[in-house]
């Protein structure tokens, strides 16, 4: 029974936990006793409660210390706690005072700010809306006076330009109605302006035939620039396009006319020179002038050109080819090939027959023979070396055609271009056009 009695821990740091444990009862102590029967059992087993009283001894002594630091540390705590309740109270003072007016201020100001805010854009708005309608005044004055006694028609293209770029909502809205017209001007604005735009395209589309008639270059490049300013640009492309269609047509036939009907027309390449000149002057014209069209009318316009050119390249390379195909009696020729033996064929590129050598004995029938020979002349033949050339002249109109479906398939693909400073120079090179 004595074995039974639980051991304790000689260490001097034992924890909380362990100190807080229960020591042995009576019970146990009276359990102890049962087995006691001598005086040395009485001697063990007082000494084993010695040594239980000396540890719960010691670990109430670890218990009474760590409670003193505790209570210190609980002193601390209500000393803080008091000091966080007075910054409490003191918190909730300032937040009811300040605070709260300060927030209620805040939020006043935000209301008065968003709201001045709101103000400043209605007014910013409504003076870009005079501005507006103060520029479209500014541009319908300048358009009448520059078209008046002035007859000054870049400033007045300039003003139309101008006028296009205002809103059209500020345009017929009853504001500039009110405001713009004067008693010099008492249309709407969006009428006088209408009007104004095609009085200029009427004067310009007939000042542009007139320079195009006199053959002045500088005369057609400044009526030129003047129809996208007032929003014409179609139509300056339109008088444009036949204005170097006509030049092309007359360039053409002055190259053909100088060797139709002579020698030159049935020698050598000269049809196929006559195409290649009619593609140079087209390429020349897109080449100088593409740029020119760009900077006034815009990126991808020359394509409205290129199709004018194009019909105009048809008809005129279809004039070449239709007077070179008579020239050369290409029907005939083909017709003849179409017809030809081949054995005739063959023997064309046969050497003709030896001669016989002597004279015929008296009576020979060969004499008889030779005598009634009709005196007629040789059978026509297909000159093979004239076949020859028309091939070749063919084949080198065949090569300047692909040549220049390849440069108007390039020109016609939209991309950045690079102005020369002479780009606007005349509109004319030589002859009636380019």
């Amino acid at each position: 029974m004595i074995d039974q009695i639980p051991q304790s821990d000689n260490n001097d740091t034992i924890g909380l936990a362990q100190s807080l444990k229960p020591a042995a009862g009576p019970d146990a102590i009276s359990l102890q006793m049962d087995g006691v029967a001598s005086m040395s059992d009485v001697q063990v087993a007082m000494n084993k409660l010695s040594h239980q009283e000396a540890v719960v001894t010691a670990q109430l002594d670890a218990l009474i210390v760590s409670q003193n630091a505790f209570k210190h540390e609980l002193s601390r705590l209500d000393i803080l706690r008091a000091n966080l309740g007075s910054q409490a109270v003191s918190t909730r003072s300032l937040s009811k005072t300040m605070l709260s007016q300060a927030a209620g201020t805040a939020k006043r100001l935000s209301v008065a700010v968003n709201q001045l805010d709101l103000e400043q854009a209605r007014v910013k708005s409504t003076l870009d809306v005079v501005e507006q309608v103060a520029e479209l005044k500014t541009c319908v004055l300048g358009v009448t006076g520059s078209m008046g006694a002035a007859q000054d028609w870049e400033a007045a293209a300039a003003y139309l330009r101008r006028a296009s770029q205002i809103p059209s909502q500020v345009l017929n809205g009853p504001f500039a109605e009110e405001t713009v017209p004067t008693a010099e001007v008492p249309d709407p604005p969006k009428n006088t302006l209408a009007q104004a735009a095609e009085t200029l395209c009427e004067f310009f589309l007939r000042e542009f035939e007139e320079a195009a008639k006199e053959n002045n270059g500088s005369r057609v490049t400044r009526f030129f620039k003047l129809f996208p300013l007032i929003g014409k640009s179609d139509v300056g492309l339109d008088v444009y396009g036949r204005y170097v269609c006509q030049g092309v047509a007359t360039r053409a036939r002055s190259n053909l006319n100088a060797g139709t009907g002579g020698l030159q027309s049935t020698e050598g390449f000269f049809y196929a020179n006559a195409l290649t000149k009619l593609f140079e002057h087209i390429a020349q014209i897109v080449e100088h002038h593409g740029g020119l069209v760009t900077t006034h009318y815009g990126e991808g316009r020359m394509v409205r050109i290129l199709e004018r050119l194009q019909i105009e390249a048809d008809v005129q390379g279809g004039i070449i080819i239709d007077t070179w195909s008579d020239e050369r009696s290409l029907d005939r020729k083909l017709t003849d090939i179409k017809s030809y033996a081949f054995t005739f064929l063959v023997q064309s590129f046969l050497p003709a027959p030896a001669a016989r050598i002597g004279s015929p004995r008296a009576g020979s029938p060969m004499r008889k023979g030779a005598s009634e020979e009709p005196s007629s002349q040789p059978e026509e033949t297909v000159d093979t070396k004239r076949v020859d050339a028309l091939l070749s002249e063919m084949a080198v109109m065949v090569a300047r055609w692909s040549l220049y479906c390849r440069f108007i398939a390039l020109k016609s693909k939209v991309r950045p271009r690079v102005v020369a400073k002479d780009a606007e120079a005349d509109l004319l090179i030589e002859g009636r056009g380019i």
